[in-house]
């Protein structure tokens, strides 16, 4: 069998991974993917046993790794691997924590070799394959005799025959090691092993946990490894990263074991712990960070211990800090605090530690744990290695001793702070009104500071704390509350059950039943890095089971029917109503009878329209009739200051309900620089409505960027999947919108996963699905799709946004009266208070579809209107006026406009449309290489453009985008999209290509 056929076991399937296997820990009993994101490894030690089976070869390989990254499940494998090809394998492994004796583990090693001679076997060893993962060392009982049945067969050389009785006598009988002690040792070892590798099948040893063995056999079996090559002979030795330089292994082949990407994470964790909810799977892949035993071995964390604790598991612990132990108490002090207030100072943390156990421990406190690899110190504070290990450090800590370690750093910590006030309630046991009511006071301060979920925990705890049931169930209310707007579904029906085991108000009660039964698929997702709130109120109508969930369950009529709402009486009652809006809106989306008694219920709450939750929740249900009333009642930015950032990205949201991208935009910008300093974990989020944002604009180009950003941040930085595949949908359907092209299949997967992060993403994807058909000059197509998504009225609201594209359609099919007709249904919705953004949309859609007669008119209706904000709408507009001029024989006049319309396109990226455009310019008189006929062209570019447009040209026909000159120049992307436009229409280009060929023509002196 040649090299690539065998060790088959090894080998990883089509998909990339390699057999089941019932005993690894990667495997699974249902035959299920076993070593997830290890194919390459596996790959390397096929390599190492196929080297070291062939004549005069050999291999040596060091498989290092943190804690639980599987290092010991693939050295199972390659024996596996090995005694199927027939390999006879010698195993040994090391036991942390422990003070092995000299020896003991190279005794390990050769006990089947004394015990049995020089003899070749096909057969594993009994011994050895009684302890398949650590073999200990012999029992004493069992050596009878070990020295006469040592004698080489008939053939063997003399010298390892000799060197095998020596080693059974320092080895076994404990005689000391002839000639230069551990020098003579290992060349007795590699002759001894050298010889039965001869002699035999080829050998493999397989020595588990190198570093942990005694220190003699360490420099033994490294020594053996450097001199495999030559003998058929593999040696694979598992070892954890050495912390010291140089280390005994270097110049080793090294195998390094980092942790599994986020995509293999989800995998190993939903092939080996099915059923898990979306909240504990994301709480999990952060806790492990892609170390494989944690992702099987963490627990789910529980909400009700106090005090609070990371969670670990025996064998976690065992493995992620095996020495903690047999620290110091003075250390084991200070890995406490330091576990419980991660963020901490080592002076702080040393004083918090002092007060524990009463006695002072200074900075070589320290030192122990960092040379048991536990922590690390970056000369400020000390960290722990994986975010597990502060779990694995006070797993089995008496809840006294913790609560001693939380009063500690109250004790220690800024008076009045967060911090010190959670520190103080963890350390309480009881009831504490009195901190109770502080805490509940510091849930506004938390929120400013951003961050929620410590709000969470700080309303948790103080309902926790109270006497009263009334102030209970209020605070556990407020915590369900924001757990649901925090994407953390189990927290908010756990604190919602809570709550309805204590008095509430009507409204409460029915906010809490709500928390506690409406499905977190149905509801609209919050503003956090957990889940996302849609562009536009629909909810995804097109998807199956898109009902509210009352239709199919009458016990959920109640909450979800706003026309069974009590009038809220009291601040509290007021607060719970408005929750209740917020939450109960995306659910009810489609129903107009409940959507009516919605807005009646909240137009009876009018002293309250300035709040987020209101506007938003009225936007959401009546994003068109009442978009106007929503967009007057929004605060201006001036007043912005002082508003928290989840209510700032709830008027961004309010915004794009209400159909007015520009003014999103401006607040999702402000909110992108208030998460970048204090929360960048929800960045991806922000730049997921940034996108929408510049996609209701027009501004494809942009928007493309913002999903690509999106997209690097939630797959790489954060982990968070279900914006990343939102962010790659959307980019692909811009893509295919600016080039006119069809954005390709979607996988469900895919589909589902973006749902969490934004519920009418089938919405979207279809409007602008659409619009790319428009682009691509298959109008035939674009209209009945754009119209159908137009008279739906769960997409309406976005597909408004595509109303000139629609117009465009219309016109090139020649269906203007009927397109018109619909842009007078749609504005009789819409009612007196139009908001401007949407009534700008008709104005020059009816421009596009004026006939001969009425065209000079409509045009300067729409060209009298302030467009400086909109470039998308005065770009199709200029390609219409155009084409209109060029019917009338007006050839100057439409070349002008029609390179401005190629301009405008350009500077959107809408690359599709250029071709076109050259057509109309060539169908006017325009020469191929951009000037009329008869017109002469200047000599020097410096004649036609300023030194700043020169600078900008020369950048943009070198391939550069907007933001990226603008990062060169120090100027905002739409200010070198404004340059551009009016450098294009100088130069004669409609696109960049053609500025760079330009460029090159005009000679500057």
């Amino acid at each position: 069998m040649n090299g690539h056929g065998r060790f088959a076991s090894l080998a990883a399937n089509e998909d990339g991974r390699p057999a089941a296997t019932p005993d690894s820990p990667y495997s699974t009993w249902s035959g299920a993917p076993v070593f997830v994101g290890r194919a390459a490894e596996l790959g390397a030690l096929r390599d190492a046993l196929v080297a070291a089976t062939a004549a005069d070869r050999g291999a040596a390989l060091v498989v290092s790794g943190q804690p639980g990254t599987g290092k010991s499940a693939l050295l199972e494998a390659a024996v596996r691997a090995a005694r199927t090809e027939g390999m006879r394998v010698l195993r040994c492994a090391g036991i942390r924590g422990s003070n092995p004796p000299d020896l003991s583990g190279l005794l390990q090693t050769m006990w089947p070799v004394l015990s049995n001679g020089l003899e070749p076997t096909d057969t594993p060893d009994p011994v050895v394959a009684a302890h398949p993962v650590d073999t200990v060392a012999p029992d004493p009982a069992d050596m009878t005799d070990p020295v006469t049945p040592h004698h080489p067969p008939t053939g063997a050389a003399p010298r390892a025959a000799l060197a095998l009785d020596a080693l059974v006598r320092v080895l076994v009988d404990g005689a000391p090691a002839p000639g230069t002690g551990h020098s003579w040792l290992a060349f007795a070892v590699l002759e001894v092993l050298a010889t039965v590798s001869r002699t035999g099948p080829p050998l493999l040893v397989a020595v588990d946990d190198w570093d942990a063995l005694d220190a003699p056999s360490r420099e033994v079996l490294a020594f053996v490894a450097r001199r495999a090559r030559g003998h058929p002979l593999a040696l694979l030795m598992i070892s954890r990263p050495h912390r010291t330089l140089p280390s005994p292994l270097t110049g080793l082949p090294v195998l390094s074991l980092g942790p599994l990407p986020p995509s293999e994470s989800a995998l190993l964790l939903a092939s080996r712990r099915p059923g898990l909810d979306a909240e504990t799977v994301r709480e999990l892949l952060a806790t492990a960070a892609g170390n494989p035993l944690a992702l099987l071995e963490l627990p789910v964390p529980s909400e009700d211990t106090v005090p609070s604790m990371p969670v670990s598991s025996d064998r976690l612990a065992s493995a992620m800090a095996p020495g903690a132990a047999g620290l110091s108490a003075g250390t084991r002090d200070l890995l406490l605090v330091a576990a419980l207030h991660p963020e901490g100072e080592l002076t702080l943390l040393l004083s918090a530690a002092s007060r524990i156990g009463g006695t002072a421990v200074d900075f070589a406190t320290l030192e122990p744990a960092e040379r048991a690899g536990i922590v690390a110190f970056d000369g400020t504070r000390p960290y722990f290695g994986h975010p597990a290990m502060a779990g694995a450090i006070v797993h089995g800590t008496d809840p006294h001793r913790c609560r001693a370690a939380h009063a500690a750093l109250a004790a220690v910590l800024p008076p009045g702070s967060v911090r010190m006030l959670w520190h103080r309630s963890q350390a309480v046991e009881g009831s504490d009104p009195e901190l109770a009511a502080r805490l509940e006071a510091l849930d506004g301060d938390a929120l400013e500071r951003c961050e929620p979920r410590m709000a969470v925990r700080l309303l948790r705890r103080a309902s926790d704390l109270y006497q009263d049931p009334a102030d209970q169930g209020r605070c556990a209310l407020r915590a369900a509350q924001l757990a649901q707007l925090l994407g953390l579904e189990r927290m908010a029906r756990t604190m919602a059950h809570r709550a309805l085991r204590h008095p509430l108000g009507p409204l409460g009660t029915l906010c809490a039943e709500a928390l506690t039964r409406i499905d977190p698929a149905d509801a609209q997702p919050p503003t956090s890095s957990a889940s996302a709130a849609p562009v536009s109120s629909a909810l995804a109508s097109s998807a199956p089971n898109s009902a509210p969930p009352d239709r199919a369950d009458p016990a959920t009529r109640g909450f979800t029917n706003p026309a069974h709402w009590p009038a809220p009486i009291g601040a509290v009652e007021q607060d719970n109503a408005l929750e209740l809006a917020r939450i109960t809106a995306p659910v009810i989306v489609g129903d107009d009878e409940r959507c009516e008694a919605l807005v009646a219920f909240l137009d009876g709450m009018s002293d309250r329209a300035d709040d987020s939750r209101w506007l938003n929740a009225m936007a959401m249900v009546r994003p068109l009739d009442r978009a106007g009333t929503v967009l007057a009642s929004m605060p201006a930015n001036r007043y912005l200051t002082d508003l928290p950032v989840r209510d700032i990205e709830r008027l961004g949201q309010t915004a794009m309900y209400a159909g007015d991208p520009v003014r999103a935009m401006d607040l999702f910008r402000q909110a992108e620089r208030r998460r970048f300093h204090a929360q960048p974990d929800q960045l991806p989020w922000v730049l997921l409505r940034q996108g929408l944002a510049h996609l209701g604009m027009g501004s494809w180009a942009q928007a493309e960027h913002a999903f690509r950003r999106c997209a690097k941040l939630a797959d790489s930085a954060y982990r968070q999947d279900h914006h990343a595949a939102a962010a790659r949908l959307l980019r692909d359907v811009v893509r295919a919108t600016r080039t006119g092209t069809s954005a390709g299949p979607r996988s469900a997967r895919d589909l589902e996963a973006a749902r969490r992060s934004m519920p009418t993403i089938e919405s979207v994807l279809a409007v602008y699905s659409a619009w790319a058909l428009v682009e691509g000059g298959d109008t035939a197509s674009a209209l009945p799709a754009l119209s159908s998504l137009l008279r739906d009225p769960h997409t309406r609201s976005i597909a408004q946004f595509a109303v000139v594209a629609f117009a465009e359609a219309a016109k090139a099919e020649e269906a203007s009266p009927e397109a018109l007709v619909m842009l007078e249904e749609l504005e009789t919705e819409l009612g007196a208070r139009c908001p401007q953004a949407v009534a700008l949309r008709l104005t020059v859609a009816r421009a596009v579809l004026a006939d001969e007669h009425d065209a000079q008119a409509m045009f300067q209706r729409a060209f009298a209107e302030d467009l400086s904000r909109w470039p998308y709408l005065e770009a199709p507009l200029r390609l219409a006026e155009g084409r209109w001029l060029r019917l009338r024989r007006q050839f100057a006049d439409a070349q002008a406009t029609l390179r401005q319309a190629a301009a405008a396109f350009t500077m959107l990226g809408a690359e599709a449309r250029a071709p076109r455009i050259a057509a109309e310019l060539r169908a006017s008189g325009e020469r191929a290489d951009g000037a009329a006929q008869g017109a002469s062209r200047a000599t020097a570019a410096r004649d036609l453009l300023t030194a700043r447009e020169l600078r900008i040209a020369g950048l943009a026909a070198r391939g550069l985008s907007n933001r990226e000159i603008g990062e060169q120049l120090g100027l905002a992307p739409r200010t070198i999209g404004a340059y551009l436009y009016r450098i294009f229409p100088q130069l004669g280009v409609t696109s960049r290509a053609q500025l760079a060929e330009t460029l090159r023509d005009l000679k500057d002196p």
